[in-house]
């Protein structure tokens, strides 16, 4: 039985997968999409309160090791918010980038073990209530 933080990471994980299965897709190659790995994937992470005070760290450290590793992954940036510089927002405690080819290797990503190791491994750290997940695809010509 699903708790209610938990049905909500899983509608809001299927939201936006429904809403960027319309999107095209790229390849992967650059002369042909303009640049390299245009499909981008950001997620903030809050951590939750009696999280441990090395959980964020835990957290980015993973990033780099646990998903960096799947295949469909072109780029992982993963790190704690940057000092205060005016209007960017700093309440959270972790931010994550991934870059992929194209919305295909976003859904590969998605049900990859090392992937699902990595949720099942920090979820119970953080504030599912408050996870922002954003998709959106890199213009840059």
């Amino acid at each position: 039985m699903f708790t209610r933080k938990a049905l909500f990471a899983l509608l809001l994980t299927l939201g936006v997968a429904l809403v960027f299965s319309a999107a095209p897709t790229y390849a992967g190659d650059k002369e042909k999409s303009g640049s390299a790995a245009p499909f981008v994937h950001v997620v903030i992470f809050h951590m939750k309160a009696d999280a441990s005070a090395d959980a964020a760290e835990g957290l980015i450290a993973d990033a780099h090791e646990m998903l960096a590793k799947i295949p469909t992954v072109r780029e992982v940036c993963a790190g704690k918010p940057a000092p205060k510089t005016g209007i960017a927002k700093s309440d959270y405690q972790v931010g994550l980038l991934v870059r992929f080819d194209d919305l295909e290797g976003l859904k590969t990503y998605e049900k990859h073990p090392l992937h699902v190791g990595y949720v099942k491994k920090h979820g119970k750290n953080i504030q599912l209530d408050k996870i922002a997940v954003f998709d959106f695809i890199d213009q840059k010509k």
